[in-house]
């Protein structure tokens, strides 16, 4: 095509979406709204998502060891009569208590430690007790920690609102609340609350409130000093029930998982195990979100191809005309795909810019959101490979939407043309 036709094209093109201006509109409209609710509701999402994994990244253990006693373990029988031909039935086998401690838990914790992959391995001890402050009840989860090492693995103190986390190390029976288990008891700093267990009874001073962002966590745990929750238990100071470990890439969580539990005996299951559902609920989201960005780039996609061919039948004597002096199918064709591009190209950078302005209004809207995890503010995913991914598709879907009605406008005879004229 030489430098004449190239122009005239591009001149041809500029004047048939000027002179149809409101469909160029409204084609380009469908565009950008399409890409707006894309990078809209990818942001949103998989902000949603990242904050949800960075808090439990930060704030749980990658690697969780733990004694995990038989689920239906073999009956005396059945151990007596190992023989796989020998039918043996045992009614109503009553669950023996399995002793849930780690042994040589310290031994276990200096071997972890040797690792260059392990940034640190904290003892734990964790157990169900009732609290009461006032005629104020509630049921709650011990977390018996070594403060220091908790603090540095999963920095508990970024995540105190009231009172000092550190003072753990100094007063005996002090005690940490989770925001949630210190509302529901009215509890705060340096109240004395009584906690419960089936072997001891003590009365303990708050010393700190957390928030972690995740209610699953704020609404029922609380943290003492690890020989607090032994002596609740009625234990000795050996006694650890878990293994939690922070690794220096979290994407190493599934293999040093299978290397642990060979080499300790105990399960060794991994951030992403123990909250299976959650990445279950994001997986669901997403397809939801791509299945409507789809569905709307479609029907955007159908509406450029109405106007083309609308333009096609309107324009068959400049067609006629084009090819009477000179040009080619290819150049009729290049013609209607030119417009389709500049109304994708046009419709997409609005799209861009648009999408771009309703995230930032989104993310300085203030919100109050307890669910899952606790937010002030939406936490919008700013990632630029939403607006290239995005804008690609502007194009994509409307040169797919443009090639039939072009490919049809090249295949015009003049001369058919002229004779229904």
């Amino acid at each position: 095509m030489n430098i004449f036709k190239k122009n005239t094209i591009l001149r041809i093109a500029f004047v048939h979406l000027v002179s149809k201006h409101r469909q160029t509109i409204v084609a380009m409209l469908g565009v950008m709204f399409g890409i707006t609710v894309f990078i809209f509701q990818a942001g949103i999402i998989t902000g949603l998502q990242n904050y949800m994994i960075d808090k439990i990244i930060n704030n749980s253990p990658h690697l969780h060891i733990f004694n995990d006693p038989e689920k239906y373990p073999p009956s005396i029988v059945e151990k007596m009569s190992p023989d796989p031909n020998h039918w043996t039935v045992l009614r109503n086998q009553k669950q023996k208590d399995v002793d849930k401690r780690i042994h040589n838990s310290n031994g276990i914790i200096e071997i972890i430690e040797r690792n260059p992959e392990i940034q640190g391995a904290a003892p734990f001890v964790g157990t169900q007790a009732i609290f009461k402050a006032g005629f104020k009840e509630l049921p709650a989860t011990i977390a018996g920690v070594d403060i220091d090492k908790e603090n540095r693995l999963f920095n508990v103190h970024r995540d105190q609102i009231a009172g000092d986390v550190m003072r753990l190390k100094t007063i005996n029976n002090g005690i940490i609340l989770g925001k949630g288990v210190a509302e529901k008891l009215g509890a705060k700093v340096d109240d004395i609350i009584t906690v419960s267990t089936t072997f001891a009874v003590v009365d303990m001073k708050v010393v700190g409130i957390t928030q972690t962002g995740i209610t699953a966590i704020d609404d029922v745990r609380a943290m003492m000093n690890l020989r607090s929750a032994q002596k609740l238990m009625n234990a000795d100071s050996y006694y650890v029930t878990d293994i939690n470990i922070k690794l220096k890439n979290p994407d190493h969580a599934d293999i040093l998982s299978t290397e642990y539990e060979k080499m300790f005996g105990y399960r060794a299951q991994t951030w992403k195990d123990a909250n299976a559902g959650i990445f279950g609920v994001f997986k669901i989201q997403n397809l939801a979100t791509y299945m409507v960005i789809v569905s709307i780039l479609i029907v955007a996609g159908f509406g450029i191809f109405n106007i083309l061919m609308m333009m096609i039948y309107e324009k068959m004597t400049d067609i006629a005309i084009l090819k009477s002096i000179g040009f080619k199918n290819r150049d009729i064709r290049n013609l209607f795909m030119i417009e389709a591009l500049v109304i994708g190209f046009a419709g997409g950078v609005l799209g861009l810019i648009f999408g771009y302005v309703v995230c930032r209004i989104a993310a300085m809207v203030e919100v109050k959101i307890k669910g899952l995890v606790t937010l002030d503010h939406l936490n919008i995913n700013f990632d630029p490979m939403f607006y290239v991914a995005g804008f690609a598709f502007a194009i994509i879907s409307t040169a797919l939407a443009g090639y039939i009605p072009a490919r049809k406008a090249s295949r015009i005879d003049p001369v058919d043309i002229i004779r229904g004229k």
